[in-house]
């Protein structure tokens, strides 16, 4: 909580500097909220309750979606973790994340890429991936640019055309298992456990072709970046605890 507080403080141009991240555990009733990429502490504010919740993103409208079970698209609530179904899809869809440039929600299975019409609650293939691995989390970086990653024991950084699904492997980086996540500008990696990760955090950058390890020990969580405005939600949700268990002493 005292995270939650501290980047009440802060400045926009520091928030940019070290972002916030939401996070949730990729295990079933799996703990959710606010991950410290500085330090990797993880604030949680409540479990998303009896479903595996494969990724998450937050809109540009400040929504944050899910998918969970592979099965159903879903928002969840930022300051409890609760979970509401919003449309089925395509069984094995298992990320998503939505484009800078035009707000469009894409997702993907193991293998192909879809987008989202979250107006028309349909669903549309892309394309294939066209190459034999198991995608993982897709990302776009700031330029638009999305990439994916494979599971293997030195992780492949994939490229994928969004108007193809094509995917195209850019480099490897030295640790295994990756599941991709973005925040303030950079693109990084999570080693899941539950794929054969090591519960470390990897700066991986497209320019150099690099991996650089940032942290040791690090929630098995994917994550998205809490939009700016959406700082507000975390200072209202800090300030709020901090009065319920001030009015709980009282009262005992």
């Amino acid at each position: 909580m005292l995270l939650v507080l501290a980047a009440c403080a802060l400045a926009p141009a520091a928030l940019r500097a070290t972002p916030m991240v939401y996070g949730v555990e990729f295990v079933t009733n799996g703990n959710a909220g606010v991950v410290d990429l500085a330090n990797g502490s993880f604030n949680v504010v409540g479990q998303v309750g009896p479903y595996l919740i494969n990724d998450i993103a937050f809109s540009p409208a400040y929504v944050l979606y899910g998918i969970r079970d592979t099965s159903e698209l879903v928002r969840i609530d930022p300051s409890t973790g609760q979970v509401t179904d919003v449309m089925a899809v395509p069984s094995g869809l298992e990320t998503l994340d939505f484009r800078p440039s035009d707000g469009v929600l894409f997702a993907a299975t193991s293998s192909a890429l879809f987008t989202i019409n979250l107006s028309t609650d349909t669903t549309t293939l892309v394309g294939s991936y066209g190459l034999s691995f198991q995608g993982q989390n897709i990302r776009f970086d700031q330029y638009g640019n999305l990439y994916t990653t494979d599971t293997s024991s030195t992780t492949g950084v994939y490229l994928v055309n969004t108007s193809t699904g094509a995917a195209a492997l850019e480099f490897t980086v030295p640790f295994g298992a990756l599941a991709l996540g973005y925040a303030g500008g950079n693109l990084y990696g999570v080693g899941i456990a539950g794929i054969g990760g090591q519960n470390n955090l990897i700066l991986i950058n497209p320019t150099t072709q690099t991996g650089t390890l940032v942290l040791n020990s690090f929630p098995s969580v994917d994550f998205s970046e809490i939009p700016e405005p959406g700082v507000a939600w975390l200072c209202g949700l800090g300030l709020a605890v901090l009065l319920l268990r001030s009015r709980l002493k009282l009262l005992s």
